[in-house]
């Protein structure tokens, strides 16, 4: 995706907003409704698009950016999802010549798969900080409520974000491969 400076950092200025307010919206609505076990994280889905969609050497600096900012709300260390980030990253990356996003239910299995990618990354990480791998179903499970939940969102949010990711193009209609 070629996009001047600017053009970066306000879709990025806009896309942590909607972070922000994806983050408060599941931190105080969600447990007000009775829904405490489990979060949505939304960060997982913003920098999974990030990754299939971008190929920049900015992209790592922009997990790290909203992996900060995640972990105001959450109790999850910034490192740590950086780290998954990233691993997922590269593993879009590899992936990008097939991923073809076209239709609800492939952008829903492609966001599966990937948080799958993503949460094994993070249960692995906190099994071997606490040095109990007895915990890792528990730790895994806690996860899928959300993942699925954010599976079935992921086509609405990933066309929100590709309309904040457009570029106006020469002379043509509004927008560019990403």
């Amino acid at each position: 995706m070629k996009m001047r400076f600017s053009q970066l950092l306000i879709s990025f200025a806009i896309t942590l907003g909607l972070l922000l307010g994806l983050e408060i919206v599941t931190s105080t609505l969600l447990p007000a409704i009775g829904w405490k076990e489990y979060r949505l994280t939304f960060n997982v889905l913003i920098i999974l698009f990030l990754a299939i969609r971008m190929d920049s050497p900015a992209v790592p600096w922009m997990i790290l950016v909203l992996q900060i900012v995640h972990s105001i709300f959450s109790i999850e260390g910034w490192a740590l999802g950086t780290f998954a980030g990233v691993i997922v990253m590269l593993s879009a990356n590899y992936l990008k010549e097939i991923l073809h996003l076209t239709t609800a239910f492939m952008t829903m299995l492609t966001v599966q798969l990937f948080q799958v990618i993503w949460y094994l990354t993070v249960t692995i990480i906190i099994c071997l900080k606490i040095s109990d791998f007895d915990k890792f179903g528990m730790i895994m499970g806690s996860f899928i409520p959300g993942s699925i939940m954010l599976s079935l969102i992921s086509p609405i949010l990933f066309w929100i974000l590709q309309t904040i990711w457009r570029t106006p193009s020469d002379g043509g209609p509004r927008g560019v491969e990403i």
